[in-house]
């Protein structure tokens, strides 16, 4: 079984033809500190799509989730981690710097409306905390990336845990493995990701 949960990444890009992202390649090694995160297309919870260049400007949290996760200490507890930190960030007023980002591991299941109203249960606020889910490809792309590790098993998925910071020009600059980081750790990571690469 491969070990649980994942979380985070951060990103950030401006959206234009000469953006530092490539499109997404197939990753034949994880990537390192200071390396381009593969920039794949996403569907978020109200149905539009974008792509991760698309928060331009911004420091970015990624974290990996899917929503019928039961496990206490996987991806339950990430989702009040985020839930935390969006507090964190709220209150040191860092709109428009900071972005929190969880992409689910189940696409086929984690539906516009699934996602949603698990949004809606972690108070998330969209403006600062975005639900998304990607093709099977594009997310195996992403999470080879960084090392994540994942595989369904009946309706249950195992997997590694990771979180990835990636600053405003979408290079990777942080990357938390498993799961003992805390909420207050990610903001301030986020926080000084976004104030020093910009």
């Amino acid at each position: 079984m491969i070990a649980a949960l994942a979380i985070s990444v951060a990103c950030a890009r401006a959206a234009t033809e000469s953006s530092p992202f490539e499109p997404a390649p197939v990753i034949a090694r994880e990537l390192n500190m200071g390396d381009l995160l593969p920039d794949v297309p996403l569907r978020r919870e109200d149905g539009q799509e974008f792509h991760l260049r698309d928060f331009h400007g911004e420091a970015v949290a990624i974290t990996f989730f899917y929503s019928r996760c039961s496990a206490a200490t996987f991806c339950p507890l990430v989702g009040r981690n985020f839930n935390i930190a969006q507090e964190l960030l709220t209150k040191m007023g860092v709109g428009g710097k900071c972005h929190l980002l969880s992409i689910s591991l189940d696409p086929a299941h984690d539906t516009t409306e699934v996602l949603a109203a698990y949004a809606k249960g972690y108070k998330a606020d969209g403006q600062l905390w975005t639900f998304a889910a990607a093709s099977k490809e594009d997310l195996r792309r992403l999470g080879d990336s960084i090392g994540l590790e994942y595989q369904r098993v009946g309706e249950r998925i195992d997997h590694n845990l990771r979180t990835v910071i990636v600053d405003a020009s979408g290079h990777i600059r942080h990357i938390f493995r498993g799961g003992e980081w805390t909420p207050q750790e990610l903001a301030a990571e986020l926080v000084t990701t976004a104030r020093r690469y910009r």
